[in-house]
């Protein structure tokens, strides 16, 4: 097998507490918490192991901020210092207990934010109630202003529910009207989807806003991942005309995440290193690759490689699917945790994928067809 690329970016489990209580999390909460030590020490496993001069940490959990003075701080300074800004530095919280101290340290030592709200009142409460019983929508209404000043192009990441997702349009022109500029949002698979009209009722909504927004030439929430299927289109029609089936990087392990192929990994509280972060709590060992302290082992990371490989994932209707010849397989980590199969794909990723290659064929034939120039900007950048 060609030699994979040495781990070198990581997503850093800090803590399994949290001080919300998401209905769909895939944490096993806990007090429990990595060490300083220890987070020094994968920051220097990663550096080592750079092959272009980068590494990279992203802070996870959990939520992060729960060790802002016991990791995050002294981590940074220590990274900072010994290594500089050729070390890249992010962290994905949910903000209740972000200030203006914490983000100007955050601002200045160049860590970047991916943020984690799932809409308006109604959907934040449903989906991301406070541990103690609170409001974390009040509690993020006054940090809003504050992610937006000092990350103004920080991503608005959400995720769906079968209860809340009939306001998924509305929960996104909330963030469009609250100033994010980028909005991101996935099904959670492990609930029992028994109807999916809304949910492409509501995209179809956010599709006409694009139209009439790249009508206007007005600002809108961008949505990356729907835009990501602008290329999906050409993918397909290359396939179709080569009568390929699945044969691009994207459709196999060493294309895909959470499998250890690529300089991406997961550390964990005790140093383990996982091929996705998702499995920082699970108690199978089937994606541990190795320890921060012992090293990767190239035969789990192959042998896993080997497996997704080894036959096609499978989903519902493959057969009458328009992605079946580019499909990339859906997110393995969730396959196995759902299915224990990395091959077989939730039926609401099918579906999504599906919604979403759909919405992209809409908008390309209702403004390529106007030859609409500022959406020809942005197809060329998707397609590119």
């Amino acid at each position: 097998m060609e030699t994979l690329p040495r781990i070198s970016s990581a997503f850093l489990n800090l803590t399994n507490a949290c001080n919300l209580a998401c209905r769909y999390c895939f944490v096993h909460q806990s007090p429990a918490h990595m060490s300083l030590a220890t987070a020094k020490d994968a920051a220097d496993f990663l550096a080592g192991n750079t092959e272009d001069g980068r590494a990279s940490i992203n802070f996870f959990g959990g939520e992060p901020l729960l060790m802002w003075d016991e990791i995050i701080v002294p981590l940074t300074e220590y990274i900072r210092g010994k290594y500089g800004n050729t070390f890249q530095l992010s962290m994905t919280s949910n903000c209740t207990l972000l200030d203006h101290r914490r983000a100007a340290f955050m601002r200045e030592n160049g860590i970047g934010l991916l943020f984690s709200m799932d809409g308006d009142r109604s959907t934040q409460e449903a989906n991301r109630p406070m541990r103690n019983g609170l409001s974390s929508f009040d509690a993020l209404k006054s940090r809003i202003p504050i992610i937006l000043e000092y990350f103004p192009n920080v991503m608005f990441r959400s995720t769906l529910t079968p209860d809340t997702c009939g306001s998924l349009f509305h929960d996104m022109l909330f963030a469009e009207q609250a100033g994010f500029r980028a909005f991101f949002t996935m099904p959670n698979c492990f609930e029992a989807w028994e109807e999916t009209d809304s949910l492409r009722q509501q995209m179809r909504m956010y599709s006409d806003h694009y139209i009439h927004s790249m009508r206007g030439g007005t600002p809108f929430l961008v949505f990356p991942q729907l835009e990501k299927y602008f290329k999906k289109i050409l993918l397909r029609n290359e396939a179709i005309q080569k009568d390929t089936f699945r044969s691009s990087m994207g459709c196999l392990a060493c294309g895909k995440c959470g499998l250890g192929s690529g300089k991406y990994a997961g550390i964990n509280l005790n140093g383990d290193i996982v091929a996705c972060q998702e499995f920082f709590s699970h108690d199978d060992n089937y994606f541990v690759i190795g320890n921060i302290y012992t090293g990767v082992r190239g035969d789990l990371r192959e042998s896993l490689i080997q497996a997704y490989d080894s036959s096609p994932a499978v989903g519902r209707s493959c057969t009458s699917c328009a992605l079946s010849r580019i499909c990339d397989g859906g997110c393995v980590a969730n396959n196995y945790i759902l299915n224990g199969d990395i091959h077989k794909v939730p039926d609401i990723y099918c579906t999504w994928s599906q919604i979403l290659f759909d919405e992209a064929v809409y908008i390309m034939r209702v403004l390529g067809g106007e030859e609409n120039e500022v959406f020809k900007e942005r197809w060329l950048h998707s397609v590119g």
